[in-house]
């Protein structure tokens, strides 16, 4: 039972974003960089042979995300995570708005009141190993209606089997390999995109195939290292000053300094994109430690005057 309990912790951990989900995708990442690929049994392929393999599983389907590319082409949008700074802002702003979400952004109220998000991100192996109750999928499905949700392609035989997530609106993504040092360029959702270490890194790789800017960033607070890595989330009652002193289970300050040193790196690696393609991201986060990028506040995007009726169309499929 406490064994169950532990695993049960450890998943809403990982669901909500927090530095476990990070162990886990690096985890998962790391494999493919060795080229493990455990889903079709033990073996060593390369790197390259990985991306291949990955478009052979998924390719077909893949190539529905050609209706994405360039759809809100100079249009501005917010890619929101799901950190407690969203508790001070006022969400239903976004009304009209290019928003995406991803993991248990579902549960806030915006969702249904506000008609929040326009697309959703799952990318964690455990929703499609059979951790996450098919219950769980049913809440998310009766939260955000019709909208289109992303996922990696090797979930295709999890959503298929079960039908956890409605084929018609769900789309798949050839994310391989571990940090892409090399990419300066647009990713084309069609083909093998940069390996990332959080779902709100894919989220913004789509949104730059969509062609959105500027992109704006909420909820990223990543202030695990200022409270011992517990996570906090905005549907959490306790705030990090009750937290109990001490680090994660197992986990060392260095171990998590590490972890946050990979994901600054992707969000340099993001950054580097952008800039080569004229596309701008901001964060307007409340409060946070994310400074890779240009900061603005919430408040003054919203209240300056640029939400345009150019800004709110297109939204959904």
């Amino acid at each position: 039972m406490a064994e169950k309990n532990r695993l049960g912790q450890s998943f809403d951990v990982l669901r909500a974003d927090g530095l476990m989900g990070l162990y886990h995708r690096a985890l998962y990442s790391f494999l493919w960089r060795l080229g493990l690929r455990s889903e079709k049994g033990l073996g060593y392929i390369t790197f390259a042979t990985a991306r291949r393999a990955a478009l052979q599983d998924c390719g077909d389907l893949m190539t529905r995300n050609e209706i994405f590319r360039d759809r809100h082409r100079g249009q501005r949008c917010f890619v929101i995570g799901n950190g407690p700074s969203l508790k001070h802002q006022d969400l239903s702003q976004l009304q009209g708005e290019i928003t995406f979400a991803c993991n248990s952004f579902f549960l806030h109220p915006e969702v249904r009141e506000s008609g929040l998000p326009t697309y959703y991100f799952l990318s964690d192996p455990e929703y499609f190993d059979g951790t996450v109750p098919l219950d769980d999928f049913s809440q998310l499905m009766n939260a955000i209606g019709s909208t289109p949700i992303f996922v990696p392609y090797y979930a295709k035989d999890f959503v298929i089997k079960t039908g956890a997530l409605p084929a018609e609106q769900t789309y798949y993504l050839a994310t391989c390999g571990g940090l892409e040092e090399s990419w300066r360029t647009r990713p084309d959702l069609t083909k093998a995109i940069p390996g990332v270490q959080t779902v709100v890194q894919l989220a913004v790789l789509a949104a730059m195939y969509m062609g959105c800017s500027p992109i704006y960033l909420m909820g990223l607070d990543h202030d695990w290292l200022s409270h011992g890595g517990q996570h906090l989330n905005f549907y959490s009652e306790e705030n990090a000053e009750d937290q109990p002193q001490g680090n994660l289970p197992n986990w060392t300050y260095r171990t998590m300094m590490e972890a946050m040193l990979t994901m600054w790196k992707v969000y340099e690696m993001l950054l580097r994109i952008a800039e080569a393609e004229g596309i701008q991201i901001v964060n307007a986060t409340r409060g946070g430690f994310l400074d890779v990028f240009p900061r603005q506040s919430y408040e003054s995007i919203m209240g300056g005057g640029s939400n345009s009726q150019e800004h709110r169309q297109e939204r959904g499929i």
